[in-house]
């Protein structure tokens, strides 16, 4: 039996299903919403912190085929993301630093999501946002 190749390069498929993944990460953290209980933050730090140096080399490639200003402004957003995803907060802090860093990854997804091709999915507290808008511009019978 012979194989075929796929049509599709297997490291841009791999890249693609790796965003997926962890735009559904993200996106799980931000709908449930982000309880500031001290296990629950903790719980979700590590989540993060995982996540965060997978996405880094990803970035740093895409930063590679960006114009001059564009790989400056990504390489700072990705040095501020590796220094919050390495630090330490003290406990008062924890949940503030987390809301950052969910915060500096969804920016670096959206930019590597952009990149390869993929849609973003709008989340359901946006989506419910902009329907409620909706509803109050729409004139009353």
């Amino acid at each position: 039996m012979t194989s075929t190749t796929p049509a599709v390069r297997t490291a841009d498929t791999d890249v693609s299903a790796f965003l997926v993944g962890a735009r559904r990460e993200l996106d799980s953290i931000a709908n449930r919403g982000i309880v500031s209980a001290p296990r629950a933050v903790a719980d979700t730090l590590t989540t993060l912190e995982e996540l965060a140096p997978a996405l880094i080399p990803h970035a740093r490639a895409l930063a590679a085929t960006l114009g001059e200003k564009e790989r400056s402004e990504l390489h700072e957003l990705i040095e501020r993301t590796e220094r919050r995803s390495a630090a330490r907060p003290r406990a008062d802090l924890a949940y503030e630093h987390l809301l950052v860093l969910v915060s500096q990854l969804q920016e670096l997804l959206r930019q590597l999501e952009r990149a390869h091709g993929i849609a973003c999915r709008r989340t359901k507290a946006g989506a419910a946002k902009r329907r409620s808008n909706q509803d109050s511009t729409r004139p009353q019978m």
